[in-house]
Order: structure tokens, then sequence, then C-alpha cells
């Protein structure tokens, strides 16, 4: 057995990972599962998370015809890794760099909706939301008041906003989903 095969056991015997998952990781090239060691160390991934980067990574490379280590050598992974945060932190911060790698479109669409809700400025009082990984088609204004006249401010801004055509830039990229 070589140091790699080892220290793959190892991780997944103190992880209580399945057979499975070994096979699976080891069934990659020596350099992209050693790529893969490093990230799983340091997040201290289990076995649900680890099959979610297992499934992840083996999509990217599939449709972007490259390798598990040139995924996890970019600097939008690295950074969160090297950076100084909570491991839970950390997780969220790459498995939201792979969830951009792994749906370019869909990613690019959620920052064109925040630049548009943004671009809106209706106020601090408004709060606009949309279905999770925008699997819906109805968006949700949410309108906090202490008083009748912070509600009729909001109120005469958003009417302002349909009035003017400005808000229909949000609905026009919900279509695009």
């Amino acid at each position: 057995m070589s140091l790699l095969t080892d220290q793959l056991v190892a991780y997944t015997q103190e992880k209580r990972l399945s057979t499975q998952t070994l096979r699976r990781w080891q069934s990659w090239v020596e350099e992209d599962q050693a790529a893969l060691l490093v990230v799983a160390k340091e997040l201290q991934l289990n076995e649900n998370q680890l099959r979610d980067f297992l499934d992840w990574l083996e999509e990217i490379v599939t449709r972007d015809g490259i390798t598990v280590r040139d995924i996890l050598g970019r600097v939008d992974l690295r950074h969160p890794l090297q950076a100084k945060l909570s491991r839970n932190d950390k997780l969220r911060a790459v498995k939201e760099a792979l969830r951009k790698l792994r749906y370019p479109r869909l990613s690019r669409l959620e920052d064109d909706l925040r630049a548009a809700v943004k671009a809106l400025d209706l106020g601090s009082r408004v709060r606009v939301s949309f279905p999770a990984a925008l699997e819906g088609d109805e968006i949700t204004f949410e309108i906090k008041a202490r008083s009748v006249q912070e509600l009729g401010s909001s109120l005469v801004t958003m009417q302002q906003k349909l009035a003017d055509g400005s808000l229909r830039r949000v609905f026009e990229l919900m279509d695009e989903v």
C-alpha cells in the first residue's frame, strides 16, 4: 500500500466513512485523491459532506474537462481554507465556491438579481427574497413598519418603482430561470 492509500484509509476509519465512499475516492488519480484529502482534513468532512464534494467535483470535471486538483487549487476555494475562520464558516465558503462552479448560470443570475434589487433602492424597511435555489416563480416583498407613516412611505416607494418600470427588471430576471 502507498502512503496516500494509508492516509485515505486512516481518514475514512477516523470519520467512519463507508467502504463505498472510500472506493469511489480511490478511483480517482492519485493527485486528485491527495488534493481532496487535504481539503477533507481541513474541513473535517463527514460521510454526507464528502459524498457531496465527490458528486460536485466529478460533475465539474466531466463538464469542464479539468482535474479535481485544478478545481481545489483555485483561489476562491483556497482562500477560505487559509483564512482564520471557524470550520463551519470555511465549509460554507468552500461549498458556496463549488456551487458557483457547478452552477455558473444560476450563480450569475443570483448575482444579477441581488444587483437589480439593490439598484431599486427600496429602503431598509423593504426586504425582497427569492425561492431557494430559484426553484419557484414568486418573489416575496416584506415591509416592516413601526408606524402608518413608515408603511405609507414604503408603499409609495414601491408604487413609484412599479410605475416607472424599474421593478420589471427583477421579474424579467426571474423569468430567465
